[in-house]
């Protein structure tokens, strides 16, 4: 059911002043749209003109703002007049229904230069009231800081970019949240959930994020738009959609028909994509809103082929079993997969050392909550001191998969794993050390892309190996030879997610080679290979 966001403006006393006569009007019968709809447009072709709000844009209205919604999620792609619509809403924020006595919007955007674009259509908007009454309304316009404030009510809006450090404290009634895709990574979890602990300050406040999809599905505007904010509305061409099919536009971009500017931008942008990889990807991400990286990013399987794999119950665990064991350091995961080559059945977990613990991994890490929901899952455990118990990742493993046939790992703490192999439980099996140049890593790579393709795996859905695979990138050399990259993000390796995906890799190439049993010449060994 569509709710009139006016009500609830009204309802807390707010209002709006007519800048042609100056006299403040309630607002108890009036409405957000209404309010929205008398703003002036300053630029472009329509320049002079109402705003126009389009069927998609009152939809979003009135479920953003509705009595309940706390939070609300609008994602589309690009060129559909998003930033005019934030801009008009900010500036409700001031003059118009949602002004609160000393309420603060603030608008946030991934840097301080793409906010102040947010707050100079506000701005724009706000004219006819700051020209009417100069002395009532502030404006600081500089390099640090961008605000429009009545001085009469306290209610002010304001641009800021996506740094944490600048937002602690704040008592917003209203985040305006912009490409939030685009916010610098390393922060992007730390400022969202400063803005979501300043919600609770002024009753009735909520958070608004508008943007294209991020590619990673564990970004938290990717959570929100899969179910976690309150309204959601998503605008995005399916992965099997004809890419320069003009209906397919549509599917991404409501203001098609209304906006003849954005269908010449894209009709442009496909052609010149169909000759250039680089452009499409772009095509897709922006354009299409499809989820993707807007560059080209050499991942080690594409997402569709991985879920494709994913399995609500698994197959038997018979014939052989092998496990592909990444070690990590004090930093990095250690990872262990376990694969049963006869039915595809794959299975994983991984370790963190014990110290520091997995919400203060998580804050280093920028992954938020992420460690500790895998944990909460059994995917994620804790052995060791401050690095990695070998022998407790190995016990771990036999009492969850059972003796290996054959075991395969890089190179990496050789002599632990080689030390914990011959105390531990486990029956002496064949081990291939594996090396992570193109020689042994492409051969590795080509067997997993190969397996998964080809339906050879089967897993549960796993937080662990979604997260390890959104991570895990490759590089080639000049004959095409795809190997995990160690450097991928400045080394970031080293304290990465991508450790569960090098073991599966390392597990299920070997699955492939490993040969039919002869129960007559096979003899039980530690076996060093390569």
């Amino acid at each position: 059911m569509e709710i009139d966001c006016g009500v609830l403006a009204a309802r807390r006393g707010s209002f709006f002043r007519d800048p042609k006569g100056g006299v403040k009007l309630s607002v108890t019968k009036g409405k957000l749209i209404a309010f929205l709809r008398g703003l002036t447009i300053t630029q472009g072709s329509r320049a002079g003109r109402r705003l126009t709000l389009l069927d998609w844009e009152q939809r979003f209205i009135r479920g953003a703002f509705a009595p309940r919604a706390t939070t609300a999620a609008l994602s589309l792609g690009r060129g559909n007049g998003k930033t005019t619509l934030t801009a008009a809403i900010g500036a409700a924020g001031v003059v118009g229904p949602l002004a609160q006595p000393r309420g603060e919007v603030i608008a946030v955007a991934s840097s301080f230069a793409q906010a102040r674009i947010i707050f100079e259509h506000c701005r724009a908007f706000l004219r006819p009231w700051i020209a009417e009454d100069k002395h009532r309304y502030r404006v600081v316009d500089s390099t640090a800081a961008a605000l429009i404030e009545d001085r009469e009510t306290g209610a002010r809006f304001r641009a800021v970019g996506s740094d944490p450090r600048r937002v602690h404290g704040v008592a917003p009634s209203l985040i305006l949240a912009d490409e939030p895709a685009q916010w610098p990574g390393g922060t992007s979890d730390a400022m969202i959930s400063a803005l979501l602990t300043s919600l609770g300050k002024i009753p009735g406040s909520r958070l608004v994020a508008l943007g294209t999809r991020p590619a990673d599905d564990f970004h938290w505007f990717s959570e929100m738009l899969a179910g976690g904010a309150d309204f959601i509305l998503c605008y995005s061409a399916p992965g099997d959609a004809a890419l320069f099919d003009p209906e397919t536009w549509r599917m991404a971009n409501p203001s098609l028909g209304a906006f003849p500017d954005l269908r010449r931008a894209i009709e442009r942008e496909s052609e010149r994509s169909t000759a250039n990889p680089a452009l499409l990807a772009s095509f897709k991400a922006l354009r299409l809103n499809m989820g993707i990286p807007d560059v080209i990013e050499a991942v080690l399987v594409e997402a569709d082929a991985w879920r494709a794999c994913e399995v609500s119950e698994l197959p038997e665990a018979t014939g052989p079993v092998v496990w592909g064991i990444d070690l990590g350091a004090t930093a990095a995961m250690s990872a262990l997969a376990c694969y049963w080559p006869a039915t595809g059945r794959l299975e994983c977990f991984a370790a963190f050392p014990s110290v520091p613990d997995l919400e203060a991994r998580g804050r280093r890490d920028a992954v938020g909550s992420l460690y500790r929901e895998m944990a909460g899952r059994g995917e994620l455990i804790q052995v060791g001191g401050n690095v990695v118990s070998v022998s407790e990742l190995l016990a771990e493993a036999l009492e969850r998969y059972g003796p290996p046939a054959a075991i395969a790992c890089d190179r990496w703490r050789q002599g632990e794993l080689i030390d914990a192999l011959e105390a531990g439980p486990i029956s002496p099996c064949d081990i291939e050390w594996r090396g992570q140049g193109f020689k042994d890593g492409a051969e590795d790579v080509r067997g997993f892309r190969a397996a998964v393709l080809e339906r050879k795996v089967a897993v549960r859905p796993s937080l662990l190996l979604r997260a390890a695979l959104a991570e895990a990138r490759t590089v080639s050399d000049p004959a095409g030879n795809a190997k995990l990259s160690k450097g991928h993000h400045g080394g970031r390796r080293s304290r990465g997610r991508d450790d569960a995906a090098a073991a599966a890799i390392l597990a299920v190439a070997l699955g492939g080679r490993l040969p039919t049993p002869d129960p007559v010449a096979d003899r039980p060994r530690y076996l060093i290979a390569g």
